[in-house]
């Protein structure tokens, strides 16, 4: 006994671990209210009373402004991107009211809704808390009874879609499955491995919608799914009634008792357009949608309404639906053929057949079905690239770094080495074909982590990627006038046409997000790959296919400051649902991951705290010398400097001590901006602030660049002789343009500081215009190379020390 309790008090542990993590990462992305703050305060004694004792240097401080509160999370792993991983405990900070205490499941998702919600209300709380809470017994039972055999690695696709027990990493309730009772979770749940016979009715042709690409009949088609009962008419019909006067139709057996529930569906039994069969057929298995269904030995795999609260969404087979996965098929079978030729190792899955059900002119979901291909063969290695996504809790290895492990082993090199290559062979068979889909036939595939099966070769390396969800196969606006005649003979077709602004935004979520940055931030968690190797090693894909086949999809993956991310939290905050209001559903904006391809670490992330660089000016007989700011020895000193009278009008940062220890707190561990002393001749007399415009408001007021930089300068002596002015702006020009990630410098000083702007002038920047920013009006300027070097030729080849640190 326990040792059961302390196995399900580790259980229950990791599923709180889990719901945190998506919870605070999906406010994180879709809000952007969360930064890193470094160590414990001196001066915020509320704040440091709960820090002191944590055993995490890094923490994210979200500001929660509809609560007026601050939450402290320790971060247990720093993602480059918004997939953090969290310690415990949460911290509330709440300074109006002077108390501070720790943060559990429920006030966390209170806090989270209050913040996401639109227009909260006690129900709209309530369902969301109630989704939560389900997705967290659900974590807890996958975990505790699910997945027996995970250690034994087969690599089929019936493993993979079933072994995903954290799921989907960018849905707001994982594993929530509002509408199941804890028998039909055990029934239904794919974890749990139960083979299910499909429910089979016969509906009234007057009743179908069918449309199919298939060069078969529907009920020939049928025959490669089920073996209908040889008495069906006897046993089932009524005299003057006949087979070939209905459609046999397969249901979800959950789908098929709801359905039988409804008046619509007790008014169709009674009119005889609808008689229920019951269960038929071979054995299928959920797949990680639950809904889609599949069986080793039939080439077809039903998709299935189930109005059950799966996810974020009820999901059930709309109209719209229908009509986009017969569009799709029409699309590959009269539109894709060279496509197909040139890219053999990026296939489409189609769905060529669809039902939809009438009754009394009404549509009934419940029945709607489409049929995907089954391409897959038991033999096949197949992964879920959602599985290699997960975050999975483990006592030793999660199954990312058993399958890397085993990768290593077939391969003969090392894990690092390994997963840089399998990452490289797997961003090769995927964005070439995508972009060539979006350039050349204006086509885009929703493949996002959980809709991209990647087949693996028998050295477990990408082989073939196939995308499925139909339904998510668009077509962008522009290139409707391609399409015209198809158009004219399968007006269908129409349906897929999207905007090409918002189209971007959905592949940004889908392929950028969802796919690429999620990947890279689990191979990062496995310890074996850093991520910005692999951000590197992308970037250099995207360039080459852009030098290529240049389209506006490598256009906005390389080059555009934000990436577009779907709102799927403020959508469930706000009731919103995915499937039936897709359109109602914004995108938020996360920072462009291919940017840090320029980001100088030696900048913005120094690390130590010691003098790293050091420049001797013979006509003032000078040495200027430059290091990271030492909070701790510096923070009183600032304070000073920033209270000086030349400093309180164009600084404007004379703030309480506790407000600029916060100020700095917030900044140092960033990837926004450093912050620097400058010492003449060991006499601090000067403070620099380096910054990323990509990342500052700054860059709202021009073409930003990822290899801008922009430096703030503040020299704090009165007295002329200790200012060292040219000399102090000089080290400090000299130091950024060492750094061979920088392309110009920035600046953007207020049009009151007439001292700064001749200040800059003087090393070679030129105004650009006059700019009104919220807290100043502001000459922005900027400076290349040649300009200083220009105001100074003999700095070009200047001897000077830079010491460049080794970053993790």
């Amino acid at each position: 006994m326990e040792k059961t309790l302390v196995q399900q008090t580790k259980v229950s542990e990791q599923a709180q671990e889990i719901t945190v993590r998506i919870l605070l990462n999906g406010m994180l992305r879709e809000l952007g209210n969360g930064k890193f703050y470094q160590g414990v305060p001196k001066y915020d004694s509320l704040t440091a009373s709960a820090l002191q004792n944590s055993t995490y240097p890094l923490h994210i401080r979200f500001d929660l402004k509809k609560s007026e509160v601050f939450l402290f999370a320790p971060v247990s792993y720093r993602s480059e991107s918004t997939f953090h991983n969290y310690g415990m405990p949460l911290w509330i900070m709440d300074h109006k009211n002077q108390t501070v205490s720790e943060a559990d499941l429920d006030q966390l998702t209170a806090l989270v809704y209050q913040e996401l919600s639109e227009g909260a209300t006690q129900q709209g709380q309530e369902l969301f808390t109630k989704r939560i809470q389900n997705s967290f017994r659900n974590l807890q039972m996958i975990m505790n009874e699910g997945l027996k055999d995970k250690d034994a690695l087969t690599y089929s696709f019936l493993e993979s879609e079933q072994q995903l027990p954290v799921g989907h990493n960018l849905h707001p309730f994982t594993k929530a499955r509002m509408g199941f009772s804890r028998e039909e979770q055990l029934l239904y749940g794919p974890e749990f491995n139960k083979g299910i016979q499909l429910e089979y009715f016969l509906v009234h042709k007057n009743c179908i919608k069918e449309n199919s690409v298939l060069d078969i009949s529907y009920e020939e088609f049928l025959k490669s799914l089920v073996s209908l009962p040889e008495n069906l008419e006897q046993n089932y019909l009524n005299e003057g009634e006949s087979v070939s006067d209905f459609y046999t139709i397969p249901c979800h057996p959950w789908e098929a008792s709801y359905l039988l529930s409804t008046k619509e569906g007790a008014e169709m039994v009674s009119n005889r357009t609808l008689i229920h069969i019951g269960a038929l057929g071979e054995e299928f298995y959920s797949t990680s949608s639950i809904r889609s269904m599949c069986s080793e030995n039939i080439p077809w795999m039903p998709k299935f309404s189930l109005n059950v609260l799966l996810t974020g969404s009820i999901r059930i087979n709309t109209e719209k639906d229908l009509a986009r996965g017969y569009a799709s098929a029409l699309w590959r079978k009269y539109a894709s053929g060279s496509f197909e030729k040139d890219f053999d190792q990026f296939r489409l899955l189609l769905e060529p057949v669809t039902l939809g059900v009438y009754h009394e002119n009404k549509n009934i979901e419940s029945l709607n079905l489409l049929i995907r291909e089954n391409p897959f063969l038991p033999e096949d290695k197949i992964i879920l690239l959602a599985r290699l996504c997960q975050d999975e809790p483990s006592e030793g290895q999660n199954f990312i770094q058993k399958f890397f492990t085993e990768v290593s082993e077939k391969q003969g090199t090392n894990p690092e080495e390994t997963v840089k290559l399998w990452f490289e062979k797997y961003i090769k068979l995927l964005i070439t074909p995508l972009n060539h889909l979006y350039s050349q036939y204006g086509m885009a595939p929703e493949a996002h982590q959980q809709n991209l099966l990647i087949q693996l070769d028998d050295q477990l390396m990408p082989q073939t990627l196939f995308v499925r969800d139909a339904q998510g196969y668009l077509l962008r606006e522009s290139a409707s006038e391609q399409y015209t005649e198809l158009s004219k003979e399968y007006p269908e077709i129409e349906d897929l046409f999207i905007r090409d602004e918002r189209l971007l935004d959905i592949i940004s979520y889908h392929v950028l997000v969802s796919n690429l940055t999620a990947l890279i931030a689990s191979l990062g968690k496995t310890g074996w790959a850093k991520e910005r190797d692999l951000i590197n090693i992308l970037h250099d894909e995207f360039e080459r296919i852009h030098q290529e086949e240049p389209s506006d999809f490598t256009r906005y993956a390389l080059e555009n400051r934000y990436w577009g991310t779907k709102t799927n939290f403020k959508a469930v905050a706000n009731e919103i649902d995915g499937i039936t209001s897709a359109g109602a559903i914004s995108y938020a904006r996360v920072p462009n991951l291919l940017h840090y391809h320029y980001f100088s670490d030696q900048l913005i992330r120094p690390k130590g705290k010691e003098v790293f660089f050091s420049r001797y000016f013979q006509k003032d007989d000078v040495t200027v010398t430059m290091r990271p700011i030492d909070l701790d020895e510096d923070l009183e000193m600032l304070h000073e400097w920033f209270n000086r009278e030349h400093a309180i009008k164009i600084w404007q940062m004379n703030w309480p001590i506790d407000e600029l220890e916060t100020y700095y707190r917030l900044m140092l561990p960033g990837d926004e901006a450093h912050s620097y002393i400058v010492m003449s001749n060991g006499e601090p007399t000067c403070n620099i602030e380096v910054y990323w415009p990509c990342r500052d408001i700054v860059g709202d007021y021009y073409e930003v660049l990822p290899t801008d930089y922009g430096t703030h300068q503040f020299i704090a002596p009165t007295d002329p002789k200790k200012k060292f002015v040219s000399p102090s702006t000089q080290s400090m020009v000299d130091y950024v343009f060492a750094q061979p990630e920088v392309g110009k410098m920035v600046g953007e000083g207020s049009v009151d500081s007439l001292a700064s702007m001749m200040n800059k002038a003087h090393v070679g920047f030129k105004v650009d215009k006059v700019i009104e920013m919220p807290h100043k009006k502001a000459n922005l300027n900027f400076c290349y190379r040649e300009w200083y070097w220009e105001k100074f030729p003999q700095n070009k080849d200047v001897e000077f020390t830079v010491k460049i640190t080794e970053h993790e």
